[in-house]
């Protein structure tokens, strides 16, 4: 009984001490204002990610089913949607909080575009 209770303490143990990497890591942000013939506040607001090393998997050495679907279920940031959306959410925190911090747009401000490049987000907007 004192063995099972060991192996499942271990067990407890490695999977608390198990440290998940983040999908992806920011590593710009770039701010740009300008005005339009109308004399109206533009902006630009840019979010990119480091690029990451896709895992290589080793020809010469048995596969184990784990190791196979591990690397099948790897979620890599240019084919992921769901990892853009949440750069997107995350890039217009940040947008928000840029323009408060500037007093850039003293009511409101709208993003009219939206332009995706490999590993980055840029918004475009107004101020209202």
């Amino acid at each position: 009984m004192k063995k099972y209770a060991l192996v499942f303490m271990i067990f407890l143990f490695g999977c608390a001490s198990s440290v998940d990497e983040p999908p992806y890591e920011i590593n710009n942000k770039q701010f740009y204002d300008t005005l339009d013939e109308q004399g109206n506040k533009l902006f630009a607001y840019v979010v990119s990610v480091k690029a990451k090393s896709r895992e290589q998997i080793n020809i010469n050495k048995r596969l184990t089913r784990s190791d196979v679907q591990r690397f099948a279920e790897q979620e890599h940031f240019e084919e992921s949607s769901v990892l853009k959306l949440q750069l997107e959410d995350q890039a217009v925190e940040f947008l928000n909080k840029e323009l408060a911090q500037r007093n850039y747009c003293a009511d409101k401000h709208e993003i009219n575009e939206v332009l995706w490049r490999d590993l980055s987000v840029q918004l475009r907007g107004r101020c209202l």
